[in-house]
């Protein structure tokens, strides 16, 4: 990562953020793996969920508390006959990269976050999804906080290492652009050295707005 930055002729800065697309920290992790049919992606995708809620044009499943198609699983921008997984203890991973180029960089705080591509249901087109991040609040809670008008929020949680994955994502994009991270820069970020898990992005269904319209699989 450190030689890719000074290839770019980019320095960290205290208080960036670095945006990493989850392919790369898999290539890393040796996560590249053949599959020589339809047939034998299908087993693949289903070897490798949690959970698997239907089949369709698309594996539906759960995949480290995360509702995404094929298990994360993609074989876009991968050679013929290949796929890659999403990278393993993503949280994790994002913490030992924070350190070490909090390090190399000599830096006070940074953010790390590790993306992929996401499609939300009912809505066109893909936007980004943080699996993993480190060293800022990648939910930020507002309950309890004023409106405009002096009354408590009661729901509002800010998704922020997602928006910054579908910020990041619009720069790195779908097909060729061969972006794997984007820095991210003066984002008023609450910094912090507490570490992180999928239990933090992660909402019970039957707390979920949405949990009338969900199958009884997914509890």
């Amino acid at each position: 990562m450190t030689r890719a930055l000074k290839q770019n002729n980019l320095e960290l800065k205290s208080g960036d953020i670095l945006v990493i697309a989850s392919k790369v920290l898999a290539y890393s992790q040796g996560l590249l793996k053949s599959v020589d049919s339809e047939e034998s992606f299908r087993e693949f995708v289903k070897s490798e969920a949690d959970r698997v809620l239907e089949e369709g044009d698309m594996v539906l499943t759960m995949k480290n508390k995360v509702l995404i198609p094929n298990a994360g699983i993609d074989r876009s921008n991968v050679p013929e006959g290949k796929a890659v997984l999403w990278p393993t203890e993503p949280f994790e991973s994002a913490e030992k990269i924070r350190k070490k180029l909090m390090s190399e960089f000599s830096l006070e705080k940074l953010g790390i976050v590790i993306s992929d591509s996401f499609c939300q249901p009912l809505r066109k087109g893909t936007a980004g999804v943080a699996i993993g991040w480190a060293g800022f609040e990648g939910v930020q809670d507002e309950r309890g906080a004023k409106d405009l008008h002096g009354r408590d929020m009661v729901y509002t949680r800010i998704a922020v290492a997602d928006s910054l994955s579908s910020a990041a994502n619009l720069l790195m994009g779908e097909s060729d652009a061969s972006i794997p991270f984007v820095v991210v820069r003066d984002f008023d970020a609450r910094f912090t050295d507490d570490t992180y898990s999928k239990e933090d992005y992660y909402m019970q269904p039957s707390d979920c707005i949405y949990r009338s319209i969900y199958n009884s699989r997914i509890t």
